[in-house]
């Protein structure tokens, strides 16, 4: 996947969320942190950096909005599991 589409996705879900200054410096801030460096991110770099963000997501918006709201992220990223 591309990094740039990637980062897109989630600041465009987040957004509503943190504001989208907030959200575009959440996800650079936590793929720098997480060391995804590059043009593309693995399923499982873009695994860990929705568990990242969500983690700081449930501050905000509490855990049960977090969770929905990275099932959001992963369906925009087309990542979701299906049970």
């Amino acid at each position: 996947m591309e990094k740039v589409a990637v980062v897109a996705q989630i600041v465009q879900v987040l957004s509503p969320y943190l504001g989208a200054t907030m959200a575009e410096a959440s996800a650079r801030a936590h793929c720098e942190k997480l060391g995804i460096a590059g043009a593309t991110i693995t399923a499982e770099q873009a695994e860990a950096l929705i568990a990242k963000i969500a983690s700081g997501l449930a501050v905000f918006v509490g855990r049960d909005k977090a969770a929905t709201v990275t099932q959001e992220i992963r369906k925009a990223l087309g990542t979701e599991k299906v049970a």
